[in-house]
């Protein structure tokens, strides 16, 4: 039996969206940086925001990740605590994240076990679609929606295609378990 290749709700409206990104803004830290997957090109600004200080707001969010791993991918995860370290993407004009997933193979105690991604984008944008590959492409339009959220096992290939106009914005959660056997 197959496993499903992703889950997907809406979580968030506009007003709530907007909400979060001024939460965001305001508490971005400079003492992260940006690591792309290996052999792939990334071209969005990424800005980084600490769990502990939007996790009121997020915990909608958070708990439909939890509910998705519950009941579609069955992982054992970490907690998540507040010093957690966030990815806020900043698609523009001609900027996308070529094919990759997402992993730490070199780390001998933990794996990255779900990607769970929430679209904070504030108006309508061109291109910038998300695509799984699992045996063919995937297009995951259901996460154009500002608001919406979709999670699916970090170890599938993905990927974000050229932005032609507008911005997009999104919040990354990389879910930590126990290393895959």
């Amino acid at each position: 039996m197959r496993k499903t290749l992703f889950t997907h709700g809406q979580v968030y409206n506009l007003e709530q969206v907007k909400e979060l990104n001024k939460l965001i803004r305001k508490n971005f830290i400079t003492t992260s940086q940006d690591k792309p997957a290996e052999d792939s090109v990334k071209t969005s600004e990424v800005k980084f925001v600490k769990l502990g200080i939007i996790g009121n707001l997020l915990n909608p969010f958070i708990q439909f990740c939890y509910s998705a791993n519950v009941n579609a991918f069955g992982f054992d995860l970490f907690n998540l605590n507040s010093d957690k370290t966030l990815n806020y993407n900043i698609y523009k004009k001609n900027t996308e994240y070529n094919w990759h997933t997402d992993g730490e193979p070199s780390n001998p105690i933990r794996d990255i076990k779900l990607t769970c991604l929430l679209n904070l984008s504030e108006s309508d944008y061109d291109g910038g679609n998300l695509k799984l590959f699992d045996g063919k492409e995937v297009d995951i339009n259901v996460f154009n929606k500002p608001g919406a959220a979709v999670v699916f096992p970090s170890f599938i290939n993905h990927r974000v295609t050229n932005l032609t106009s507008g911005e997009r914005h999104s919040l990354a959660i990389w879910w930590y378990g126990p290393k895959f056997k």
